[in-house]
């Protein structure tokens, strides 16, 4: 009787470590697929020859330094919120007029506020000395409402090419401080998504 061999399959299947390549490539063809970064920006805010600290950063992302890496590789952008960090500009033991400066975030607008009214409308208000007696840094943070089901303000998909178009801010605003002078200095900490255009 003649014995039969059977051929050895010597062809190996994937890992299971391999095959997660097969989800990576998938992944990668969504064009739909959300990406999330933080991009940083430094400022100043000073007061006008009237001793007035009035201001709006807003949430245009595009001065950071790592906005044209990113820019370039996807279509639409949104910011959906971040932390404004702030220190004291001022020595410390400065002994010129300090005043409180009210910070808020406005999700739609970036119009520079005229009154501490203006800002006293939103929800949530943040004061902040001109000059205080440490180095600590103090953080607002802010973030966009939402709401499923609903497109919300602000969180709707931007060109890329109009990052000014990102609407909302950050306002601020002071009186009674003395003129023309730098008191605080900022970074703000933008948290910003990025996606393919669908």
């Amino acid at each position: 009787m003649t014995r039969q061999h059977k051929k050895r399959n010597t062809k190996k299947s994937a890992g299971p470590y391999e095959a997660t390549i097969y989800r990576d490539i998938n992944a990668a063809r969504n064009p739909n697929r959300v990406v999330r970064t933080i991009l940083s920006v430094n400022g100043t805010i000073a007061s006008d020859g009237s001793g007035v600290i009035a201001g709006a950063i807003t949430m245009n992302p595009s001065s950071s330094a790592e906005w044209s890496s990113w820019s370039v590789l996807y279509d639409q952008f949104r910011v959906i919120g971040g932390v404004l960090n702030l220190v004291c500009w001022r020595a410390l033991n400065d002994t010129g007029a300090p005043t409180i400066v009210r910070f808020a975030f406005d999700n739609d607008s970036s119009a520079t506020p005229t009154s501490y009214g203006d800002v006293m409308q939103f929800a949530e208000v943040h004061d902040v000395t001109t000059i205080w007696t440490s180095g600590a840094v103090r953080k607002i943070p802010f973030k966009r409402p939402m709401k499923r089901g609903t497109p919300q303000t602000g969180l709707v998909w931007l060109d890329e090419a109009s990052p000014s178009a990102s609407p909302g801010a950050i306002k601020y605003y002071g009186s009674g401080a003395n003129a023309t002078t730098g008191f605080l200095k900022y970074i703000i900490d933008y948290v910003v998504e990025f996606q393919m255009r669908s």
